[in-house]
């Protein structure tokens, strides 16, 4: 499946930036994303051309519009590209324009998905971010499989969590927890985007 126009323009457009501020290119390596962590964390702020400036605004009661409407969908973009480059094959993107508190980062063999941006925003606030869905949610048969195989990362201070770098180990120590478990149980391979629709409006609605 092909990626968003919007996704590919916040992306390089975060690129650009972390270029022209920290004198590093990004590559959508994992290696990189130590360096996307000290720019976040900086708030860094530079004017890298349209795409930044025409990414869209949304509201938040806690983070300013800078941090919603700039810089967050662009550290967003890039993290979930980096996954999806990095597992060939396991993630698409569910990105409505100028909705990114409804971004999602789907894995299509095993059910799981979040929000890039909602994990930028806490990176860059360092805590959690209400209703933007930056945590890693899965089928409540499968969540407490999930909660042990993260307890074999040991304890993780507030201030490692709140990274990309972290968030990326952990994604890669639940995906091999629900592969497991999806072989175990004979499970088809694929999912598709309207079973997360559906899951997300039986949550909406308690």
């Amino acid at each position: 499946m092909s990626v968003p126009t919007t996704i590919v323009d916040l992306a390089n457009a975060c690129r650009a930036s972390v270029l022209a501020t920290v004198g590093v290119e990004l590559d959508f390596e994992p290696e990189t994303l130590p360096i996307l962590d000290h720019y976040a964390k900086n708030h860094a702020t530079l004017a890298v051309g349209d795409p930044l400036k025409r990414a869209p605004k949304p509201s938040s009661d806690d983070a300013s519009d800078e941090v919603v409407g700039l810089v967050a969908p662009m550290c967003g973009a890039y993290f979930g590209e980096v996954m999806r480059h990095h597992f060939d094959g396991v993630f698409r993107w569910h990105a409505p324009d100028d909705e990114h508190a409804l971004w999602r980062l789907e894995a299509e063999p095993v059910f799981l998905f979040f929000n890039p941006v909602g994990v930028a925003l806490e990176v860059m606030e360092q805590e959690d971010a209400a209703g933007w869905g930056a945590h890693l949610r899965v089928r409540p048969n499968d969540r407490e499989a999930v909660r042990a195989a993260l307890e074999l990362l040991g304890d993780v201070r507030d201030s490692d969590y709140y990274s990309f770098t972290v968030r990326f180990e952990v994604l890669e120590q639940v995906l091999e927890t629900l592969g497991r478990r999806a072989q175990e149980r004979g499970e088809r391979s694929y999912h598709e985007s309207a079973e997360y629709d559906a899951f997300v409006a039986r949550e909406a609605a308690g």
